[in-house]
């Protein structure tokens, strides 16, 4: 045969170029017809809209009004967080309503800056404005990165990754994170001047005491005390009264037109050239909406590693909240379509020195009750945000900075999770906790990027190492069938049933485990032995470590001889090349150990497993079938395969009718 002949035939057979040829023209075929659907899966209104009801008018008014009237004193106040002008919350938050509307699969849910993003984008913004650049373009880069990062985790359906955050871990962060944003308000709330830093803060507002400025101090509180009162008065009374419950779900506008009023009449008079004003003023400067313009290009480098924390915290509270509020609405969301979502309205958002954005728990939550009924609502929403970019931009300039902190306060309590739940963590599982205080503590002291990265870090290490040395189970009773006596397993028998897939990270540790509990309960061929010990090498290792194993096991008789070794595949869903090896040193280890008369049989082995094993060189065959048919093992290359452990077990080697069966104690243990 030629050598093209030969190569035809190698491709011909060769399983990994037929799958790829077989896959790639399945796909080929699939293309058209899968492009189109998934374009169209990316603008769901063109599904949803039909079937509109008119009706539903009304609701989605009302609720648009309701959210964008919350968005406005919630985008300034995040805006504070992110350290950028209130101008600049304001440009955040018109577009991701209308995106919504067109993208969205959450009729609940609401988009916009939030207090977790205000501080994840603070820590970036201070790290690079003394290069030089601005805080609303530094924001705006982040928010561009954060939407490449959603783009293509959500185009190619990759969100499963964002599962290894877990919740502990959230439950850490967002807690520390909430204590983070509320010292931060604090000063603003006394009217003074402190560092940055969890410990700067604290110790500095212990020192300045003496210099708090009772004005401020007053008009912070007294917003504190007013949000609160609304909020109980709502709690209370607002099923029971439709203006009530209107009032208090509006409660932060109202606290912040009565305040901005007050402080317009205290300070109107104030040459706010020369004086400053009794209290700081937030001094939103609003022009309409700017041309949009791409954030500096010598940025993207600094920033683009950087924002994978607000990325990670975008799309997970954005998910966890649509995910809540769909089930709480009997509806079902898309969270790729929704990681698209946010990928497209971050990018595009960045353009006009945006913050970044995501899904707001408190705006959700409103939304929802208000009796929304479809993502129309959004267009109302960003209408009333554009309302008052355009016509409030002399008003909102007297906002005391004081208020907005209260707003933030009263807002980020409610995502802080109480004792309890850390509590719960204790109690189910010690690496749960550990991730949870890891998160928590560097978090609150160091930055959100290392209290994230060290607590996923630890639970992921944590966890490959478990899989990795994970234990084998030497099985020593089989499942009950007629008789009870046929469910000890023989004394020159040994079953093991690993628990996990057979893969690089662990397979030599498990047929370590394994060849270590043979030597414990089995004897060796002893010709062997005597032959090992008359042609003696430098190393003792082996013998010195199968007594060692049997001192621990407590075992002082010689055990009966090594026959079998039956390997339970029922929980190996997939072998690579590496455990594919350590299964071939195994069979090795044992021949060497109890003579060539020793079978490796195996048991229970899925068809895709038993496939790898071919395609390794390594054949199994049927030894039932075989052996009914009188075949000899030793006319035989590879291992025997059998439909149950019990057979496996049961079967005699060919050969050896002769010799007595012994038996084990009924149990089980690992080994």
């Amino acid at each position: 045969m030629g050598f093209a002949s030969k190569t035809k035939q190698l491709v011909a057979e060769d399983h990994t170029i037929q799958r790829v040829r077989r896959d790639g023209a399945r796909a080929a075929r699939a293309l058209p017809r899968v492009t189109g659907k998934y374009l169209v899966d990316k603008v769901p209104v063109v599904q949803w809209a039909p079937q509109y009801n008119p009706r539903w008018l009304l609701n989605d008014a009302l609720a648009g009004i309701t959210v964008g009237v919350l968005l406005i004193p919630q985008a300034l106040a995040y805006a504070k967080i992110a350290t950028i002008p209130g101008e600049f919350g304001l440009m955040s938050s018109w577009l991701p309503n209308f995106l919504y509307f067109f993208m969205g699969t959450s009729k609940d849910m609401s988009t916009g800056p939030t207090s977790l993003m205000g501080l994840l984008t603070a820590e970036i913004v201070r790290d690079y404005t003394s290069e030089g650049f601005s805080a609303q373009s530094i924001a705006s880069m982040v928010a561009m990165c954060v939407g490449i990062y959603c783009l293509v985790i959500g185009g190619l359906k990759l969100g499963f990754l964002l599962e290894f955050v877990s919740e502990p871990v959230l439950h850490g962060f967002i807690s520390a994170a909430g204590i983070v944003i509320m010292l931060g308000q604090i000063p603003s709330l006394f009217g003074v001047k402190v560092g940055s830093g969890t410990a700067n803060i604290i110790h500095d507002l212990v020192t300045q005491i003496p210099d708090f400025k009772p004005p401020t101090v007053g008009i912070g509180f007294g917003s504190i005390f007013l949000l609160i009162a609304l909020q109980k008065l709502g709690q209370k009374w607002g099923s029971k009264n439709k203006a009530v419950w209107f009032i208090a779900l509006a409660r932060s506008a109202i606290v912040l037109v009565l305040f901005t009023g007050i402080s317009y009449a205290v300070n109107k008079n104030i040459d706010l050239k020369n004086d400053d004003p009794v209290w700081e003023l937030s001094k939103v400067k609003s022009d309409g909406i700017s041309a949009p313009k791409m954030p500096p290009n010598a940025l993207f480098s600094r920033v683009f590693p950087r924002a994978v924390a607000p990325f990670l915290a975008a799309v997970i509270e954005h998910l966890a909240i649509a995910k809540a509020f769909a089930r709480r609405n009997g509806y079902v969301i898309d969270p790729a379509q929704e990681l698209v979502y946010l990928g497209v309205t971050n990018f595009f958002n960045s353009f006009f020195s945006a913050m970044p954005v995501g899904g707001a728990m408190s705006r959700t939550a409103v939304n929802s009750s208000a009796g929304v009924k479809s993502p129309a609502y959004a267009i109302v929403a960003g209408g009333v945000v554009i309302l008052s970019i355009f016509e409030l931009s002399s008003a909102l300039f007297w906002i005391p900075k004081a208020t907005l902190a209260a707003i933030i306060v009263t807002a980020v309590w409610s995502i802080l999770s109480p004792p309890k739940v850390f509590w719960h963590f204790w109690k189910v599982s010690l690496v749960d906790f550990i991730a949870a205080m890891l998160a928590f503590w560097l978090t609150l002291f160091e930055s959100s990027e290392i209290g994230i990265g060290c607590a996923v870090a630890f639970q992921l290490v944590y966890h490959i190492l478990c899989t990795a040395f994970a234990r084998v189970r030497r099985v020593t009773a089989l499942p009950y069938n007629i008789d009870p006596a046929l469910t000890d397993v023989p004394a020159n028998t040994l079953v093991f049933k690993p628990h996990t897939s057979l893969i690089f990270y662990n397979a030599f540790s498990t047929t370590t485990q394994v060849f270590d509990a043979i030597q414990t309960y089995a004897s060796g061929e002893h010709v062997s032995f005597e032959v090992a010990r008359a042609t003696r090498t430098w190393s003792t290792t082996g013998e010195r470590r199968a007594n060692e194993l049997r001192k621990q096991a407590g075992i002082v008789l010689e055990p009966a001889r090594l026959r079998v070794v039956v390997v339970d595949m029922s929980m190996v869903t997939t072998v690579d090349t590496t455990g594919l090896t350590a299964l071939q040193d195994l069979k090795a280890d044992v021949e060497r150990y109890a003579g060539k008369a020793a079978e490796v049989r195996f048991a229970n082995v899925y068809p895709s497993v038993r496939e790898r094993f071919e395609r390794f060189g390594w054949s199994l065959w049927d030894s039932e079938m075989d052996f009914h048919h009188g075949m000899v093992v030793e006319e035989r290359k590879g291992n025997a395969v059998f439909e149950s452990v019990s057979k496996a077990v049961r079967q005699r080697r060919m050969g050896a009718e002769n010799e007595p069966e012994e038996f084990m104690v009924v149990g089980s243990e690992k080994v």
